[in-house]
């Protein structure tokens, strides 16, 4: 049996939520001209830093984790100068989507074995990054989803939907809030708001619920 990994350390954490919080919640900002983009692209940089040198729990999760940040750094210059560029901006949900998937596959490894120096508050924090995660994946696939099959998602106004649209539009969902003011009409668009509203409540029920019961139980916590 090969030794558990090393625990992150809760500032590395804490730097991890910070960024995921500014990389997902911050996607209008490349609405603003090139040089916000590349802003973007640079705390994007800082989440490719963070999760390939911490979150690497063996030589095959760091070469994935090397290979999606490659992928998704290429993109991100290419959607930076060429941002009404259909074909840029699907590089961008895919590498997006691709990085985001392997930092979660990641991060979810060290939930369902964690290490035994990592205290239940480091394993809330990794929830939560994880929670994150699982939003950004739905919204690239769902940005995925809309420029290559148009009007599988609506706007209330008729306006035409950007990928920045369908980031809010994947937390939107995965919280289950419900607006109306973007919908899927497609039946593959369907499925996909369908899986993460289950996806969501059922991660905060069986992950963050349980991790919140025994907060300060458990023998990692005690010395």
């Amino acid at each position: 049996m090969s030794p558990s990994p090393a625990a992150p350390s809760r500032r590395h954490l804490t730097a991890l939520l910070v960024v995921l919080v500014l990389v997902q919640f911050g996607a209008p900002i490349t609405l603003h001209g090139h040089g916000w983009a590349l802003v973007y692209l640079a705390v994007y940089i800082g989440l490719i830093a963070v999760a390939v040198t911490r979150f690497a729990a063996n030589h095959v999760q760091h070469r994935v984790l090397i290979g999606a940040s490659v992928a998704m750094a290429g993109a991100g210059l290419w959607f930076a100068f060429h941002q009404e560029s259909s074909a840029a901006q699907g590089a961008l949900m895919a590498g997006i989507g691709l990085l985001q998937a392997a930092l979660l596959v990641t991060m979810s490894g060290a939930l369902l074995r964690p290490p035994p120096d990592l205290r239940t508050i480091d394993m809330l924090l990794i929830a939560l990054g994880a929670y994150l995660l699982i939003g950004g994946v739905f919204g690239a696939v769902m940005g995925l989803q809309e420029i290559a099959y148009p009007g599988s998602w609506q706007a209330s106004t008729g306006e035409a939907l950007t990928w920045q649209d369908m980031v809010y539009t994947s937390y939107v969902t995965l919280a289950t809030l419900g607006y109306g003011d973007i919908t899927p009409v497609g039946d593959w668009a369907r499925s996909l708001a369908a899986m993460e509203a289950v996806v969501g409540p059922l991660f905060v029920a069986v992950v963050i619920a349980r991790l919140v019961g025994v907060a300060g139980l458990a023998q990692r916590d005690q010395r």
